[in-house]
């Protein structure tokens, strides 16, 4: 009975332990050699051997990596969940499982063994997986019942870890590490070559304008210093949309606006993190995007690209998240090209220069008023009560007649 039962939990039931679309494994009634209390054993394995033949159906439905039984494969293979999250989701757990099959596998070499193995040297040995399918299987279902995909895979996964069982805490972590593979390798795309790999609007990285609504946290952060003589994340973003507006006809077809997606965004990567992979990535995009120059190809990291990529790796490789390393990461490639940028609007480009040429421009007309007025108080017109509402102005010859005021 025992090689029955480890047939059943290895996801082939039988006349014994029987396979219900409704209530899973369970041993059969028609048992009246079976004790009560043996029943009570069977039973809360084949509740442990339920949740696994249901971690299998999952897998099996989104990746193909483990066959599936014709006598309890229940669901379509169409789903309507998606993504390149998932699948790395369903890796992750069926690497959680390796574990459980080979405790199968030396209990039935133990039984080949000693053919009298009882029931209860059964349940001990297979204890830890009594306590950690059903806490996985949580984390299962609220993916299927809310379809959650992308991003939200790595925030489902991340509250669920932070709980009290360390076997639960441990395989939940791997698993997350097994998705956040998924997640640097969006960020190279998007941080090293500016491309939005994501087809399946899964990045917390989106095309087009930010939807609004700002929280107060959010535009707190905003204000963080980008390392470009002061200019902020708000301030960048401002005079982008500023020129946006101003330019619409001139701009390049292929210059594209990005923004957050806040229901993508994880928790635990702090928003001004996520404002400067952004900020990042714009900057690469519009770079590899608009360079005219062939000797400045690739310059806006210096060709760094390959040790930034490389560090990106050692990352993935971390069995656990850090979030120290991996702003420390982002610190570098934001302060490389922020760099760049620096020396292209600064040096280059002679911004103060211009920003002067701004400012004697608009304070001409100042100036020239001033001088009006104080040629008038010499010729004692200062109780004249219209001479406040005198003031000069150039005609400007543009689309539309106009005058400028001074």
């Amino acid at each position: 009975m025992i090689q029955e039962l480890l047939l059943a939990l290895s996801g082939y039931p039988g006349t014994i332990f029987t396979w219900n679309k409704r209530n899973g494994l369970q041993v059969s009634q028609d048992l009246p050699f079976l004790h009560p209390s043996e029943t009570s054993v069977f039973n809360r394995l084949c509740k442990m051997g339920t949740d696994y033949v249901r971690f299998t159906e999952f897998i099996e439905q989104h990746t193909g990596h483990v066959h599936q039984q014709e006598h309890y494969c229940s669901q379509p293979s169409q789903t309507e969940l998606h993504g390149i999250y998932l699948p790395a989701f369903c890796t992750g757990l069926n690497s959680m499982l390796q574990p459980y099959r080979q405790a199968l596998l030396d209990l039935e070499k133990e039984f080949l063994g000693d053919p009298h193995l009882s029931i209860s040297h059964v349940n001990y040995m297979l204890e830890q997986f009594q306590l950690l399918f059903p806490s996985v299987m949580v984390v299962v279902e609220t993916i299927k019942s809310q379809k959650i995909h992308g991003c939200q895979i790595l925030e489902t996964v991340y509250k669920h870890s932070c709980g009290g069982l360390p076997p639960v805490r441990m395989a939940l972590e791997k698993i997350l590490a097994v998705c956040h593979g998924v997640m640097y390798k969006q960020l190279a795309a998007w941080m090293l070559h500016g491309l939005l790999l994501d087809q399946s609007e899964e990045f917390f990285v989106k095309q087009g304008p930010s939807a609004g609504g700002a929280t107060a946290a959010q535009e707190e952060e905003e204000e963080e210093d980008l390392g470009i003589g002061g200019l902020s994340g708000k301030q960048l973003r401002e005079l982008q949309d500023l020129r946006l507006i101003e330019e619409e006809n001139m701009l390049a077809p292929s210059l594209q606006q990005f923004s957050l997606c806040a229901e993508m965004l994880p928790s635990y990567i702090p928003v001004r993190v996520d404002e400067k992979i952004l900020f990042v990535g714009e900057l690469v995009q519009m770079f590899e995007d608009h360079n005219q120059s062939p000797s400045r190809a690739g310059s806006i990291l210096k060709h760094q690209e390959d040790m930034f990529a490389a560090k990106l790796h050692r990352l993935k490789q971390q069995p656990l998240f850090s979030l120290v390393d991996f702003e420390n990461l982002v610190d570098g490639v934001r302060s490389t090209v922020a760099e760049h940028l620096w020396s292209l609007m600064v040096e280059e480009s002679d911004l103060l220069g211009q920003l002067k040429i701004i400012k004697d421009f608009y304070l001409l007309g100042r100036d020239v008023n001033v001088a009006f007025q104080q040629a008038a108080h010499e010729v004692l017109l200062d109780d004249d009560n219209l001479l406040p509402l005198l003031h000069l102005t150039i005609d400007y010859q543009g689309k539309d007649q106009r005058h400028t005021r001074l």
